[in-house]
């Protein structure tokens, strides 16, 4: 019975060291065109190699057994140097500026993307223009034309509100009713 044992451990010795060999050919297959991708590379960029840079990776040291979860450990040895026409960037973390001081009295302006608030739109709209045609008054049944979106209209007032300073006009062309401001609107 232990001779039986002991031929089985052999046997399963034998099978393990053939399994990390087989292993270890395909890995060393990998590296080596993974080498060959990283002379291309180095080629490329004017960095020069040792003579032989497959025989460095005869020399690195067994790979790990598959089960473990670390990556191999670089090749050890000098690093190969770069020529002075390479140039490297390092990046430089930018530094804390203090916070500059208001020019201007108020309170400090707000940082804001796309279109300007309808605040700002609004007061500028309604700000009296110092257009001469948004002094003329309108009278009821006087022929018009208007602006809206891209056209003008051509239009007979229905009614004029001063006090909101917008007229209601009707389109001669299909009879719509609409409201516009004094300065979207002129006689004909």
């Amino acid at each position: 019975m232990p001779r039986e044992e002991s031929e089985r451990e052999h046997m399963q010795n034998d099978m393990k060291s053939t399994i990390q060999a087989a292993v270890a050919e395909e890995v060393g297959k990998a590296m080596g065109r993974q080498l060959d991708l990283l002379e291309k590379i180095a080629q490329f960029l004017g960095i020069e190699l040792g003579a032989n840079p497959t025989s460095s990776a005869l020399k690195r040291p067994p790979v790990p057994p598959p089960s473990s979860k670390r990556p191999p450990a670089p090749a050890t040895g000098p690093a190969p140097k770069r020529p002075s026409s390479v140039r490297v960037r390092k990046w430089v973390k930018p530094k804390q500026e203090a916070a500059p001081q208001p020019t201007r009295a108020g309170p400090a302006p707000q940082k804001s993307r796309g279109r300007p608030r309808a605040a700002a739109r609004t007061a500028k709209a309604a700000a009296p223009s110092p257009n001469p045609e948004a002094s003329v008054s309108f009278e009821v049944g006087q022929e018009v034309r208007y602006k809206q979106g891209r056209g003008a209209f051509t239009a007979k007032v229905k009614a004029v509100d001063e006090k909101a300073k917008t007229v209601t006009v009707e389109r001669v062309s299909d009879g719509k009713q609409v409201m516009r401001p004094f300065d979207k609107v002129t006689p004909a």
